[in-house]
């Protein structure tokens, strides 16, 4: 399971290989590196390409067809497997090695499990083609705590550290980290949660102010913005204003009616992005700024 290990700062430029014959580096995915100014790394494995110095980085996107899913036989209290029918979608071996399944309904929901660390190949599970039964081993000392029946309802998430990418703008999954620099692919490194951490500029930063992913910009930080859809039935004098990161207004369209006292103006992943930290150095658009990392930690 994943831990601390406080090291020095050579620890964070280091990468590893993945080991022959297994799927697993020196350390759990998400172990945490603590350098002695304080800065936070996770291990994290990448993609296949080589990573990008300076960038943000995501998890893998979720599999729709291995989301709520029935459980394909009930499962009593202490078992030590669990499986469910997947859609039409294949499931690499050990795709979810360290990741986690929660029961979402009926039976045992509302329980989190976590996959087995795989040693060897297929020590989480096997794989599975497109429409069959997924099983997956429960990590040492983890056991069904309530059974699930067949018609329980579960939901498999892959490690957020496991194989990732240079999040997309907008960003498509949880985000992973910024790269401390550069490691070929495929291969382990430590991916900068915390602290000060260079990263790729998108447009005009706010020294002192929130930075979030960038809506448009893949792998940079942009000014922290609540973005609103602007359609809709207008609102004649409104009692509150909206600006943009430099102060501008900007007009404002609400759905439903100019009668509503209350509006949901937060929008969805495709206008809004996960905080990153507080810009502490500002630097030219598509350069990279100097930025406190505070919101991507596990």
């Amino acid at each position: 399971m994943p831990g601390s290990y406080f090291g020095p700062f050579s620890a964070a430029a280091e990468t590893d290989a993945e080991p022959a014959g297994g799927n697993t580096g020196r350390w759990p995915n998400g172990h945490y590196l603590i350098t002695p100014d304080g800065r936070k790394y996770q291990y994290t494995l990448n993609d296949g390409t080589v990573e990008v110095a300076g960038n943000l980085y995501q998890s893998v996107t979720l599999v729709a067809d291995h989301q709520n899913v029935a459980a394909n036989v009930a499962r009593a209290i202490g078992a030590v497997v669990i499986s469910a029918s997947l859609g039409a979608t294949v499931a690499g071996v050990d795709i979810y090695n360290e990741g986690v399944i929660h029961i979402n309904d009926v039976g045992g929901e509302g329980y989190v499990y976590r996959v087995r660390r795989a040693r060897a190949v297929a020590d989480g599970h096997a794989s599975a083609a497109a429409s069959t039964v997924l099983t997956a081993n429960l990590e040492a000392d983890s056991s069904v705590q309530v059974a699930l029946a067949t018609t329980s309802e579960m939901s498999f998430t892959r490690n957020r550290f496991r194989e990732v990418l240079i999040h997309p703008g907008p960003p498509t999954a949880r985000l992973a980290g910024v790269s401390p620099g550069v490691a070929a692919a495929d291969r382990y490194y430590w991916s900068q949660v915390q602290g000060e951490a260079a990263i790729l500029a998108d447009g005009t930063l706010l020294q002192g102010l929130p930075v979030q992913a960038s809506i448009t910009i893949d792998g940079a930080v942009e000014s922290h913005k609540r973005r609103i859809t602007t359609s809709g039935t207008s609102v004649a004098s409104p009692n509150y204003s909206v600006h943009d990161s430099g102060g501008a207004s900007i007009a404002v369209g609400v759905s439903g009616g100019a009668t509503a006292t209350s509006y949901d103006i937060t929008g969805g992943i495709s206008v809004n992005a996960p905080l990153v930290g507080i810009c502490v150095q500002t630097n030219a658009s598509t350069e990279y700024a100097l930025i406190d990392v505070l919101y991507l930690g596990s």
